[in-house]
C-alpha cells in the first residue's frame, strides 16, 4: 500500500499520525476514497498561523477590528508590491480620499489577476481554487497553504463560542465535511495545525459507498466533533435518516434560513453555526450564539464596508448595502475594496455573547437551488457547475430548469470560440451530451450564448419548474 502521507504533502508529519489516519481510510465502512491530500504546512507556515491565531485572540478579547484608518497601512504596503494597487491608487491621498478608491470586482479577479499578485513573490507554493459559487462566473483564485491554514484557528474560534473544545490529537477526528453530489473528491487527512487531528471530506451520495448503511457506521466509528457542509448536504442527510450526533453543525456556502436552522438543531440535537465565507476572502463571519440571525465579523484583518448600490458610498447603520472587503492574509490575492456581491446590514457595539466585533445580517444570501432529474432524483447544482467549469472558454453561465425534462443553459463565450462556428458546434454538442447525461434520459438542454458578461452578480442556478410546481400546489 502506498503511503497515505509523506513529508512532501505533510512536511510536519509526526510519528503515529499516519497509523491513526489509516484506521479511518482502511475502515470496513469507509467510502470510495479518490484523492490524497496533505496540508503542505511548513515550519514557517506553522509559525505564521500560530502568530495569526495569537493576534486573533488578542483582537477578539479587546474588540480590536479593522477600521478605515487602521487598514491604510495594509493598502500602502501593497501599493509598493502590486501593480493593480498602484494603478488603482494613482494620484490618490488614500487617507483623505478613501471612498474614491475604485472598487474591485469579480471581473478584475478574472482579467487582472497577474497584476493583483505582488511582484517578486515566490509562486512555488501557490494553490489554485477555482470557484464560481452561485454566480456562474469561474474565478481561478490563487491561495497559499499558510492562508488556508488560518481557516483552522478561525473555525476553532467559532465552534468554541458554541461550547466545542477542539481536541488536538491524531486519535481525534475534528471535522468531516459532508457533500451530496454525483462526483466530487473524497479524502481523509490529518492537520499539522491541530496536532494531527483528522479531517475528511465524504460524499453521502450512494454512488460513493459499497453499502448505504456504511455511511452511518463510518460516522459513528470516526466520531467527528463537528460536521461541516452546505444546507443541501444537511437536508440530504436528514432525508437519508442518518442519525449521527456531532457536537456542532458548521453550515457554509449557502443561505441557512431560520426554519432550516431550527430543523437541523432539532434533528442533530446540537448547535448549528452559520458560517459566511468566500473563496476569494476566506472566512468572513459566523452566527452569534445569542442572536443567530446576526453574524459576527470573524477575522481581525478584514475591513468591511457596507456600500449603497446606487451611490457607492457607505450607508448609515441599519441600512442595506453591499459588503465590500479590504485586507486579508492571502499573499497572492490582496483585496482592495472587493465587491462581494452579497448584501446586508451592519451593527456596531457590545454583544452579550462576548464577541464585540461588528454584527452582520445577510439579506437573501446564496439560497440553495436543487434540480430534479427526469426520473425525479435530486441533482446538486455543483455537479452542473463541475461540467461547465471544465470548459476554459466559458466565462460565465446560468442554468435554469424550465420544465420536468427541459433546461436552458446560458453562457458567455470567449469571442474566438464564438466566432469559430465549426469548432463551437462540436464543443456545444459535447456540452449538451454531458449535461443531458447528468439530467437523465429524455432530458433536453437548450444552449444559448447570449448571456451578458456585464460584471453583475447573477444567479447561476434557477429552478423555475419547481417554483411553478409548488405555486400550483
Amino acid at each position: 500500500m502506498s503511503k497515505t502521507l509523506d513529508l512532501t504533502t505533510t512536511p510536519l508529519l509526526r510519528e503515529g499520525w499516519e497509523e491513526e489516519l489509516n484506521k479511518m481510510i482502511l475502515s470496513h465502512y469507509a467510502p470510495k476514497w479518490n484523492a490524497k491530500i496533505g496540508d503542505k504546512i511548513t515550519e514557517g507556515d506553522y509559525q505564521f498561523v500560530k502568530s495569526f491565531e495569537k493576534e486573533l485572540i488578542h483582537a477578539k478579547k479587546n474588540g480590536y477590528y479593522q477600521t478605515k484608518q487602521s487598514i491604510l497601512s495594509y493598502i500602502e504596503d501593497y501599493r509598493l508590491q502590486s501593480e493593480f494597487f498602484r494603478s488603482r491608487l494613482y494620484g490618490l491621498k488614500i487617507k483623505d480620499e478613501f471612498e474614491s478608491i475604485p472598487l474591485t470586482t469579480r471581473d478584475d479577479l478574472q482579467s487582472h489577476i497577474t497584476e493583483i499578485i505582488p511582484s517578486d513573490i515566490d509562486l512555488s507554493k501557490m494553490v489554485i481554487n477555482p470557484t464560481s459559487g452561485t454566480t456562474g462566473k469561474p474565478i481561478l483564485a490563487p491561495n497559499h497553504p499558510k492562508a488556508i491554514g488560518c481557516y483552522v484557528p478561525l473555525i476553532e474560534y467559532s465552534v468554541e463560542k458554541f461550547g466545542v473544545k477542539p481536541i488536538h490529537s491524531p486519535k481525534s477526528s475534528f471535522a468531516i465535511q459532508l457533500c451530496y453530489q454525483e462526483k466530487t473528491i473524497e479524502y481523509a487527512t490529518c492537520h499539522s495545525l491541530a496536532g494531527g487531528a483528522k479531517f475528511a471530506k465524504i460524499n453521502i451520495h450512494p454512488n460513493s459507498w459499497n453499502r448505504t448503511s456504511d455511511i452511518q457506521n463510518f460516522l459513528e466509528e470516526s466520531s467527528p466533533q463537528i460536521l461541516t457542509g452546505d444546507p443541501y448536504a444537511f437536508e440530504s442527510t436528514m432525508k437519508m435518516g442518518i442519525q449521527y450526533r456531532p457536537e456542532a453543525i458548521h453550515s457554509t456556502a449557502l443561505e441557512l434560513t431560520p426554519a432550516l436552522r431550527e430543523r437541523l438543531t432539532e434533528y442533530f440535537q446540537c448547535p448549528v453555526i452559520n458560517f459566511y465565507s468566500l473563496n476569494e476572502t476566506g472566512p468572513i463571519a459566523y452566527s452569534c450564539p445569542i442572536h443567530p440571525n446576526w453574524m459576527h465579523l470573524l477575522p481581525h484583518d478584514l475591513y468591511l464596508e457596507v456600500l449603497s448600490e446606487e451611490s457607492g458610498f457607505p450607508v448609515p447603520t441599519g441600512n442595506i448595502g453591499e459588503f465590500v472587503i479590504t485586507g486579508g492574509r492571502n499573499p497572492y490575492l490582496p483585496l482592495l475594496r472587493y465587491k462581494t456581491g452579497d448584501f446586508g446590514e451592519i451593527e456596531f457595539g457590545p454583544c452579550l455573547c462576548g464577541d464585540h466585533f461588528p454584527r452582520l445580517r445577510l439579506l437573501s444570501g446564496r439560497k440553495p437551488v436543487y434540480f430534479q432529474k427526469t426520473n425525479g432524483e435530486t441533482i446538486n447544482p455543483i455537479d452542473v457547475g463541475r461540467i461547465l467549469r471544465k470548459k476554459p472558454f466559458i466565462f460565465q453561465f446560468q442554468v435554469e430548469q424550465t420544465k420536468r425534462q427541459e433546461w436552458e443553459c446560458r453562457i458567455s463565450l470567449e469571442s474566438e470560440i464564438k466566432n469559430d462556428e465549426i469548432y463551437w458546434e462540436i464543443e456545444k454538442n459535447k456540452l449538451q451530451k454531458e449535461l443531458e447525461a447528468l439530467f437523465g434520459e429524455k432530458s433536453n438542454v437548450l444552449i444559448s450564448t447570449n448571456f451578458p458578461l456585464d460584471g453583475k452578480k447573477q444567479l447561476a442556478y434557477i429552478n423555475s419548474y419547481q417554483i411553478q410546481t409548488e405555486a400550483n400546489g
